[in-house]
């Protein structure tokens, strides 16, 4: 599950799941919303991140995500998330998308408000982003 929480500019993203590669599939997923779903889909890229801590490796995850579909100007459509350790603060992922220029631009995912944590039962991900 993902929701866009109120922020008086840009958009504040709250991904929350039980398991952490379930939450970084609706993070990836919520910023779809944000660069502009694709409706078919016509190719597909991977994606490869790793950080020396969490907060890091979502920041870079979701950097890489927007700027691949810029330059390959694909409007991505749906998420397979091949590996997500928490541990190894590692992701990888396939992309499948729509040939097609994205709709928004994102200027940047920020870590101002960043938060990756696991509370209770669930992993909670809240990131800013500058569009």
């Amino acid at each position: 599950m993902h929701r866009f929480l109120e922020h008086t500019a840009d958009a504040f993203l709250e991904a929350k799941a039980r398991a952490f590669p379930a939450a970084v599939r609706d993070a990836m997923e919520g910023t779809f919303g944000l660069i502009g779903k694709g409706k078919k889909e016509e190719e597909s890229f991977g994606i490869s991140v790793s950080s020396d801590e969490l907060p890091g490796l979502v920041v870079r995850l979701l950097e890489k995500l927007v700027v691949e579909c810029e330059l390959r100007k694909i409007s991505p459509v749906r998420v397979e998330v091949l590996e997500a350790d928490e541990e190894k603060k590692k992701v990888r992922a396939k992309i499948y998308g729509e040939k097609k220029v994205p709709k928004n631009i994102i200027k940047a995912v920020t870590y101002h408000m960043l938060e990756v944590k696991r509370e209770k039962a669930h992993w909670i991900i809240r990131v800013l982003f500058d569009i």
